[in-house]
């Protein structure tokens, strides 16, 4: 009778620690996945500033679209010319995660 018990503790005591340590793991893979995603957002924002920037010295009076080689991301503009401005769509998006960045501008055509 008292060995039964001892197995009936032990079992129950393995069960809680191994669910413990399920719930750890699940919420530290959890976090490392919300820090991955945050880099890749602050990743891609940065490529559509720099897209932004690059946009604002170009003359776009020839262009219709642009695009730009990434390992990670598509990064790419269209561009199109509505009376005096040009309005230019800026696309981020990554090639693996869900991630993806819009951002519409106007330019003075000069």
């Amino acid at each position: 009778m008292k060995k039964s018990y001892t197995l009936l503790i032990t079992i129950i005591l393995v069960s809680v620690f191994s669910y413990l340590c399920l719930s750890l793991f699940e919420i530290k893979s959890l976090r490392y996945q919300n820090l991955s995603n945050q880099h890749l957002y602050i990743q891609a924002n940065n490529h559509k500033e720099f897209m932004k920037n690059y946009l604002q010295t170009l003359d776009l009076s020839a262009i219709e679209h642009l695009k730009i080689e990434d390992e990670k991301f598509n990064i790419y503009a269209i561009i199109k010319e509505i009376d005096n401005f040009y309005i230019i769509d800026i696309y981020v998006n990554s090639k693996e995660y869900s991630i993806s960045i819009h951002e519409q501008i106007k330019k003075e055509n000069i």
